[in-house]
Parts: structure tokens; sequence; C-alpha cells
């Protein structure tokens, strides 16, 4: 099956959503505390997600006016005053008050619900960045499902290491570099293959 490029990213937004309602700068600012090591993505490409999820009805959203974004307080008189705050905001907004900031604030709906849950199931983890985030993101999956992706990992790994194994006597470099490049991409795909171990060893004891 190909890859589709934008099914982590999706995955992603759709998992931070469900956490609660966020406008477009906070969910890309998760994103971005999620890069480096867990994630990538690129930031041209968080509202073109947003617009297909959108398109899909996996997500909706609303205008919030206002200079900033302000959550449920907790408590009944709290949130009444909060509740007429955002009605006065609305009141001028519909009032043409050029004065009021908007922006808009997205929300998961029940079709996204159920892509996530599709998504989650069938996410190709091609890489350790998708791999390592995916198990950061789905912290509702079945010890099942999750003993399951981590096998199909441990699997592909297994198989790149024989491959970079009978690759290294083909190479055109000389001796020494040739042995120590080798050397090291071994090493690498053998550091990943004994972590994804000790979480199916921590899967097994449970």
């Amino acid at each position: 099956m190909k890859k589709n490029p934008s099914q982590m990213l999706d995955f992603a937004v759709l998992a931070l959503l469900r956490q609660g309602e966020l406008h477009g700068y906070q969910i890309r600012k998760s994103l971005a505390e999620m890069a480096g090591p867990l994630f990538q993505f690129s930031f041209g490409s968080l509202y073109p997600a947003l617009s297909r999820l959108t398109e899909r009805g996996a997500v909706d959203s609303y205008l919030e006016s206002g200079s900033e974004f302000i959550g449920a307080t907790g408590s009944i008189t709290g949130d009444l005053a909060l509740s007429s705050q955002r009605q006065d905001r609305s009141l001028m907004l519909a009032q043409g008050d050029r004065g009021v900031r908007t922006r808009r604030v997205y929300r998961i709906t029940d079709v996204g619900e159920k892509l996530y849950q599709q998504l989650m199931e069938t996410a190709q983890l091609d890489s350790e960045t998708d791999f390592m985030a995916w198990l950061y993101l789905a912290n509702d999956a079945s010890t099942e499902l999750v003993t399951e992706k981590t096998r199909e990992r441990l699997a592909a790994l297994e198989s790149r290491r024989r491959t970079k194994a009978r690759a290294a006597s083909h190479s055109v470099l000389p001796d020494s570099l040739r042995s120590e490049i080798h050397s090291r991409l071994l090493d690498l795909v053998d550091s990943e293959i004994g972590f994804v171990r000790s979480i199916l060893n921590k899967l097994d004891s449970k």
C-alpha cells in the first residue's frame, strides 16, 4: 500500500483536537513542540491539513473574537461571565467593530473521532519518527494494537538490517571508510531494534 504523506499530520491534528478546542496558532505550537525527535512536518502543510479535515467533516470551526482565547473557568460564576463576554464580542463583531480581533477555533467532530480511530489502526509507521509520534499520540490505543504496531516496526527494522548488511559488500568507497560508515549505520538500526524490543518486553510482561 502506498503511503499517504499527509496521514500522520492528519492523525496528529485530530489527536490534539481530541484534547480540546484549539485555534491554528495553538495547533502549530503544539506540533512544533513535537517536532525534531518525534514528528516531522512543514508549517506550510498545517492549514491545508485543517482544510482537508474540514472538507471531510472531521473538523469544524468558528470565529473567536478578542485578543486572547479563554477556555472554561471551572466555576459557575466565571463561566457565566465568560459567556457574557463572548456574547459581547460576537455582537461587536456583528456590528462591524474593526477593533475586535478574531481567529478561527477548530474542534473535532464525530466524523473526526471515527477518522482518528481509523488512522490510529491503519497508519503506516515507516520511519522512527512516525513510530515515535504514533506512540506519543495514540494515548487510547489498546495493548493489542500497540503490540501489533511494535512487532511490525521490529520486523521492518530487522529486514532493513539484513539489507544493509548485504549492501556493505557492494560499495565503491575505500575499505576503511566503507567499514566505518557501515558500522555506524548498523549501530543506528541496532539501537532502534533494542528500543523496540524493550517496548515489546514491557508489553509482554503486563
